[in-house]
């Protein structure tokens, strides 16, 4: 006999946010349909990544028949990335099974030769081999500008490399102390980035160089010691006769400022009081600076060109919903793809034409299956650590919860250094709210954006004032009637596995759960790890300033009681450990150690350990399965 339940029981025993229609996990993380869109120099051929049979592979269309032609056919690994070489051939880039080792290839836009310039690297190193595209040569359809540390796996030279074969000829050598080079709009290089470590092997010097002409002496423009306030190279004006410079030197945030180098005068562009401020973007067709990108609780720009202000102006009236941004123009500026976005959907792509009046045209949405409507606000917050420290994040809650408390995830970021979460479409967070699930994340201290004190201020601060702040923000969501507090996880990749780990051994009495996604658990192993792969000791010195040295006694005592491996005797939790084997940054030994000392200890976790993944699942069948297995782990521990 079936029995029948009146609606409004239904809704006592069971709240909207968990009756709410679960959607499959491949709406969420299956390869999206169209991605990377972007326009040829001569605007006659739109570009994107697509999926082609089981890998995302290379499509390109040409605009007078609207018709794609999948120009690469990969079938065991994806297109990651891919340049406009010139108008007939592009650059791509394919990873190696999850080291961050990039081949470099190329094809023309009809598929026809096909050739692979430059391999990746097979094995796992910190700093892998790379050569990649800076810049194209206009006058020349053949070559193109390369960056690339063949010699030296720190330092890397400039080339010039025909596109066709990949041979190269080296235009700058690098002296064993340049981290960067910056060029005119002439390919002159004519500002550089050197780094020294000092004799005693405890701290770095950093220099930012320029010289009149190629032929000229270097001068010093800036000079800095880690954990001092700097200045970047942004960028040369038009004329190539001054620079863009992006310092925070005596106001903390970074702004945007014109040096003239002969005079010395230096004159400020744009700046925020509150946050930092991004480099400026360039017209290719005739170099003026047009616009600078910021973030305070959502994306902005600041618009130093009329022209594309208005353009931008037209577009936010057209697309009031979303957030519009240029994303690729031609060189004569009069045809552009434009990206619109929110925190409801990865975007869709529209052709923009700017000439003779501005014209809208839809190109393809990223993922067609998902639908904004089924999707929730991500919606900024902030909350006071307890030393009083402001801290900015976002909350995002499932459908029907308001006024509920629900199940919490708590997510703190990776990085941590310079790193920040972002209002934006995330994945994982919609998947999760869609569950039924609360998702916190914040910017604790450290993250970038915020400015110099704010990140230096918490160097070696991991497991301490850091690890403060997502604890003080779950007890915020809890005070706030949001959290259920018997029903909080946390759930971190990379140093937000750390988080994870750090939380459940140091606070166990507030998480029912955790999830650590390539986590690091010892600070001294991830010491040894850095250590090995840096041939001029600047990764090491900084790593011993802003994390810790273990050879120094206060710091290998503080790094041994904030490392969640000596603390697992702690751990009451249920733990889900996943690791990819090739995994250049945090290495698999992090996670074998863990799950020995699990064993050890005879405390349970489950666990996914792929052997052709790195930092981070890549491929479509990995990913799925992740988050199938994290699915039903939420499920039963929440």
């Amino acid at each position: 006999m079936k029995h029948r339940f009146p609606l409004f029981f239904l809704l006592l025993f069971f709240p909207l946010s968990v009756i709410a229609a679960e959607l499959p996990v491949e709406y969420f993380f299956k390869n999206y349909e169209f991605s990377q869109v972007s326009l040829s120099p001569d605007g006659k051929h739109l570009a994107a990544i697509a999926p082609v049979g089981e890998n995302r592979n290379l499509v390109v269309i040409n605009r007078a028949t609207m018709k794609p032609l999948a120009v690469t056919s990969l079938t065991t690994r994806d297109v990651s990335s891919y340049q406009w070489a010139s108008n007939n051939r592009l650059l791509f880039y394919v990873e190696e099974d999850g080291n961050e080792s990039l081949a470099l290839s190329a094809v023309n836009v009809d598929g026809s030769k096909p050739r692979v310039l430059i391999k990746a690297s097979r094995g796992i190193q910190l700093v892998p081999r790379y050569t990649r595209m800076i810049d194209r040569l206009k006058e020349e359809e053949k070559h193109v500008l390369v960056i690339s540390n063949d010699r030296k796996l720190q330092f890397p030279d400039l080339y010039r490399m025909n596109i066709y074969n990949g041979k190269k000829r080296r235009l700058t050598s690098n002296p064993g102390n340049v981290i960067g080079w910056g060029m005119d709009w002439d390919y002159k290089v004519r500002v550089a980035i050197r780094e020294m470590v000092a004799k005693d092997k405890l701290d770095v010097v950093n220099e930012l160089l320029y010289r009149e002409t190629e032929d000229a002496p270097w001068q010093t423009l800036d000079k800095t010691l880690l954990g001092e306030e700097g200045a970047a190279f942004a960028g040369f004006t038009a004329d190539n006769q001054k620079l863009y410079l992006l310092s925070a030197k005596g106001r903390d945030r970074m702004a945007l400022y014109l040096l003239d180098p002969a005079t010395g005068e230096k004159e400020l562009l744009f700046g925020h009081n509150q946050v930092d401020v991004g480099s400026p973007s360039f017209s290719p067709k005739d170099h003026r600076a047009l616009a600078i990108n910021y973030i305070t609780e959502k994306p902005q720009i600041h618009y130093l060109d009329k022209k594309f202000g208005n353009i931008q102006k037209a577009l936010d009236k057209a697309l009031p919903d979303t957030l519009n941004r240029i994303t690729s123009i031609t060189d004569d500026e009069k045809t552009a793809v434009i990206i619109a976005t929110s925190d409801k959907t990865p975007g869709t792509y529209y052709l923009l034409e700017t000439e003779p009046k501005l014209k809208l045209t839809y190109l393809a949405q990223i993922a067609e299956r998902i639908k904004p409507q089924d999707m929730v606000d991500m919606k900024p917050i902030s909350y006071k650590a307890r030393d009083g420290l402001l801290i900015h994040g976002y909350l995002t809650l499932p459908k029907g919860a308001e006024g509920k408390r629900v199940p919490l995830i708590v997510h703190p970021h990776g990085g941590p250094y310079g790193i920040r979460d972002v209002w934006g479409w995330n994945p994982e967070v919609q998947f999760l709210a869609n569950r039924g699930y609360a998702v916190l994340q914040m910017n604790f201290r450290g993250s970038g954006g915020y400015g110099h004190k704010f990140q230096v201020g918490a160097w070696k601060q991991w497991g301490l004032q850091m690890q403060d702040d997502i604890t003080d923000a779950v007890k915020w969501a809890i005070e706030e009637g949001i959290a259920d507090p018997e029903r909080v996880c946390i759930y971190g990749a990379s140093y937000g596995g750390y988080a994870t780990m750090a939380g459940l051994t140091m606070t166990p009495d507030l998480y029912k759960c955790g999830i650590n996604y390539v986590g690091v658990v010892d600070l001294d192993m991830l010491e040894e790890w850095d250590a090995r792969w840096d041939k001029s000791g600047a990764i090491t010195a900084w790593f011993h300033k802003a994390i810790g040295n273990p050879d120094a006694p206060e710091d290998r005592e503080r790094m041994e009681k904030t490392s969640p491996i000596n603390l697992l005797k702690n751990l009451d939790d249920p733990l889900f450990i996943i690791h990819g084997r090739r995994d250049p940054r945090v290495e698999i030994k992090q996670a074998e150690e863990l799950m020995d000392r699990m064993d050890g200890l005879a405390k349970p976790y489950i666990k996914l350990i792929k052997k052709k993944e790195g930092h981070g699942f890549r491929r479509e069948e990995n990913k799925l399965e992740l988050y199938k297995m994290m699915d039903t782990f939420l499920k039963k521990h929440l």
